[in-house]
């Protein structure tokens, strides 16, 4: 409820902004809507500050985000967050009554690009230095398992599970459009090629592409 009354209210402060915004658009200064952008910018980075569990200074490049479970997030020094991001942290999952104890920690100068999605009911871990292109893909769950009983629900309806927590390590590069699946671990200084599918773990200095991604070189 808490979420949903936020969610509405940031709604009517964009309206208010786009009002307040209308007449230097209308008369041709970019650079005084640009001031008001950082000042808003500044103002909802500050907001999402307080609702985190620990935070660092945050940097956004835009403020059409989606955010849930701030709660259970711990943020270091200059995370960057970019168009339509979204970032959840689940503890309540109302189709199966499903209760987590999630944990996300995005460690210093992490970037995450725009449309990108990172899900959490375990523990997701992204290292300091790390950058994410365009829709990327980052969960520690999914919807049931592969049995019989679990696939003749619809998926809504399945049970969210865990296969592991997700830790990504420092200075990774993470290409535009990768899946990184459970129970993955991606070590120290490695290169995810674009459109890769992670479902095992990749060691440091490594580059992997693919779907499954595999290591095609290491550098030693």
């Amino acid at each position: 409820m808490f979420n949903q009354y936020c969610t509405y209210m940031k709604g009517i402060i964009l309206k208010l902004f786009d009002l307040i915004t209308w007449l230097p658009v209308w008369l041709r200064w970019p650079a005084v809507r640009g001031k008001l952008g950082n000042v808003w910018h500044n103002l909802y980075a500050s907001y999402i500050g307080h609702q985190l569990k620990r935070s660092g200074r945050i940097k956004l490049a835009s403020t059409h985000l989606h955010l849930c479970g701030l709660q259970h997030m711990e943020w270091g020094n200059e995370v960057e967050l970019h168009f339509h991001a979204r970032v959840q942290c689940i503890d309540h999952y109302v189709q199966t009554s499903q209760t987590f104890t999630p944990r996300l920690i995005l460690h210093d100068h992490v970037v995450v690009q725009a449309m990108c999605h990172i899900g959490c009911i375990n523990h997701v871990e992204i290292g300091e230095w790390t950058t994410m292109g365009a829709r990327c893909y980052i969960t520690d769950h999914t919807h049931g398992g592969t049995t019989r009983q679990e696939l003749d629900l619809p998926p809504r309806h399945r049970p969210l599970f865990s296969k592991g927590p997700v830790i990504i390590g420092h200075h990774v590069h993470i290409g535009e459009g990768v899946c990184i699946m459970p129970g993955v671990t991606v070590g120290d200084h490695s290169v995810i090629g674009a459109g890769s599918v992670v479902t095992r773990s990749i060691p440091p200095y490594s580059i992997a592409v693919g779907s499954p991604a595999k290591v095609i070189k290491q550098i030693n």
